[in-house]
């Protein structure tokens, strides 16, 4: 489903196990927030090191998903714990040298969100990053809507109905809330990080990478 409605869903995939294995540190632990079916965290655990005797978690809301990813991560070659948490009621982590929000930051509400990135920083050790992969909005209404206009015949390339599109359009109605490029990354800075800056883009789409 996420391939047939996510621009490029595989290649960023891909780009945040590049990023992860880059900065994954030795003995220490690297997190999936929103790992829903475990796919990402399977690629990592096939990826990092494993003389670096790294340990992963895998963090989502939905029991549903966190048993799909158990089952994924059956076979792992690298240990995985999973947690079930709510973003939005504040989640700390500890000892991590690298934390993935693959779109996940926006489902968070938006008066949550800048002490979720404040707690990450705060467990990310020196070195540490960020990966965050997000929907995105434009600044400039006229280029917003035609964003969104080339995300539904994205979609319907990949054989969604105009009916099936809207109906999912009104179901994420103030529940997917994106910010735009520039919003990320002030929350991002505001955060704690010292470094941030965007890895990818999609018209509507984009994946930023950040430094403490």
């Amino acid at each position: 489903m996420l391939e047939r409605s996510v621009p490029m869903y595989q290649e960023c995939q891909s780009l945040a196990v590049h990023w992860c294995t880059q900065f994954a540190q030795a003995h220490t632990s690297v997190y999936d927030l929103g790992c829903s079916t475990g796919t990402l965290l399977l690629k990592l655990a096939q990826s990092i090191d494993k003389k670096k005797e790294v340990s992963l978690f895998g963090v989502d809301n939905s029991p549903a998903m966190l048993e799909k990813s158990k089952i994924t991560l059956r076979e792992s070659p690298m240990p995985c714990e999973f947690i079930e948490a709510d973003l939005n009621q504040g989640f700390s982590i500890q000892n991590a040298s690298v934390v993935v929000m693959n779109y996940t930051l926006q489902f968070v509400l938006p008066e949550h969100r800048d002490q979720l990135l404040k707690n990450i920083f705060e467990g990310l050790l020196p070195g540490g990053s960020l990966v965050i992969i997000e929907k995105i909005k434009s600044g400039i209404p006229e280029l917003d809507h035609t964003f969104i206009e080339f995300h539904h015949q994205f979609k319907r390339d990949r054989g969604y109905s105009n009916l099936e599109i809207s109906r999912k359009r009104e179901a994420l109605e103030n529940v997917l809330i994106p910010w735009t490029v520039e919003e990320n990354q002030d929350l991002i800075k505001k955060a704690g990080f010292s470094t941030v800056d965007l890895f990818f883009k999609w018209n509507n789409f984009a994946g930023f990478i950040a430094l403490n």
